[in-house]
């Protein structure tokens, strides 16, 4: 059984490194049962819990939609309890994507105002969307505010050092995808996020430049850019720490990946 970390605080980059490592893992979904687990946690977040999505149109209680077979998704699990966490896909911009363009500019390319930094006016393979990123409500919220929808999962029972480390799955999240982008050479990176978020993510050094003007999207909602090699550069060491972590957790998969076609 591995040893709970030590608290402490000053989040140095072993504090951060261990805790996650401790507590969650990191995959990519390069299988129909970790797909399938990825479109679970969607339903639970999309669908059941802010409604973005309705029910009756994600059969077996998964959220899918057209973008996903020509994904690359990465999956958060809890080591306790081998359940998914969190996850999220990057979607390349090719010929072949659907519709011929991202889904950011699908929905909400009217808004994209930036004179240079357009999907578009960039080189052709070279650029893509980190979308659908999704954290299981287990993972967000704090003990006794509600029930888990895991069943098996009990908020009650889990120690307070245990959901100190919760935090850590979203900016996770990002890493994995920073990491799954780098790797597959795609150094153009576009986001649909609340301004509210980029913010947050400036403070571990994800300086997200926003591109287009904010609407209203599943919420208030605005394009943004970011190059990979510049994501990683700014960094902070703590974060960077776990991204290299994140980034060999990942590399042995995604060292075999070909293209972004998987079974459904």
């Amino acid at each position: 059984m591995r040893q709970a970390p030590a608290g402490g605080g000053g989040g140095s980059p072993a504090t951060i490194v261990t805790m996650f490592d401790h507590y969650f893992d990191v995959v990519l979904a390069d299988s129909v049962e970790r797909r399938h687990a990825v479109f679970r946690v969607r339903f639970d977040v999309y669908c059941r819990e802010f409604r973005y999505e309705r029910e009756e149109d994600c059969p077996n209680g998964m959220e899918q939609d057209e973008y996903d077979a020509q994904a690359l998704h990465a999956m958060i699990v809890h080591r306790a309890s081998g359940a998914a966490a969190g996850c999220v896909r990057i979607i390349r911009r090719d010929v072949s994507t659907v519709h011929g363009v991202l889904p950011l500019e699908f929905n909400c390319g009217h808004t994209l105002d930036h004179e240079k930094l357009r999907p578009e006016s960039l080189p052709a393979g070279a650029v893509c969307e980190i979308s659908r990123l999704a954290v299981h409500p287990s993972y967000r919220r704090r003990a006794g505010e509600s029930e888990s929808p895991l069943g098996d999962l009990s908020l009650s029972t889990i120690s307070e050092t245990e959901r100190r480390a919760y935090p850590l799955v979203s900016i996770a999240l990002f890493l994995a995808a920073t990491a799954m982008v780098h790797t597959t050479r795609l150094p153009h990176v576009f986001a649909m996020m609340e301004p509210r978020l980029a913010r947050l993510l400036k403070r571990s050094g994800l300086q997200f430049l926003q591109v287009g003007n904010l609407t209203d999207f599943h919420g208030p909602r605005a394009a943004h850019y970011i190059d990979v090699e510049d994501a990683i550069g700014g960094l902070k060491p703590e974060v960077l720490a776990l991204y290299q972590l994140i980034h060999d957790k990942l590399w042995p998969a995604l060292n075999q990946v070909t293209d972004f076609s998987r079974p459904d």
